[in-house]
């Protein structure tokens, strides 16, 4: 389990509403390839995918797994071609994930739906505090059959 201060900056980059971030992300490839560097994130519960800085993915003259236009919540908006990396996400308190990361031009790491779905993440507005949980086997059954139709 992790805990944290709702913050209104991660890495370089501010933010208007102060969100959750993690520092000491290290990211790698699957064989276990990483940067001496830890990188703060902002854990985003309204994206899809997890996004990590595309300057690690060529430092570590990683192979793009595909392109893809991703679609942001406004259907109309231009988009472009963005590599996808399968890359591994080591963070305290909570281990190693390996997931299907978008790589883009930016100074943290964006952590997504795709990594949080299971786990538990609780955030207290009130107090502006945030905490994760590794989830059991069995809560991602149980959420699905729990969803709203």
């Amino acid at each position: 389990m992790i805990r944290g201060t709702l913050l209104s900056k991660c890495g370089s980059e501010a933010y208007r509403n102060p969100a959750p971030v993690v520092s000491g992300i290290e990211i790698g490839d699957l064989l276990g390839n990483t940067l001496p560097l830890l990188w703060d994130g902002l854990f985003d519960t309204g994206a899809d995918r997890t996004v990590v800085p595309h300057k690690v993915c060529r430092q570590l003259k990683m192979i793009p797994h595909d392109w893809t236009r991703p679609r942001g919540f406004d259907p109309e908006s231009p988009t472009r071609e963005i590599p996808r990396y399968y890359v591994r996400l080591r963070i305290p308190g909570i281990g190693e994930t390996d997931l299907l990361a978008f790589g883009v031009d930016r100074s943290n790491v964006l952590l997504g739906r795709d990594f949080l779905n299971c786990k538990f993440f609780v955030i207290d507005g009130d107090t502006r505090r945030w905490a994760v949980h590794v989830a059991s086997r069995w809560v991602p059954i149980l959420s699905r059959c729990l969803r709203v139709r």
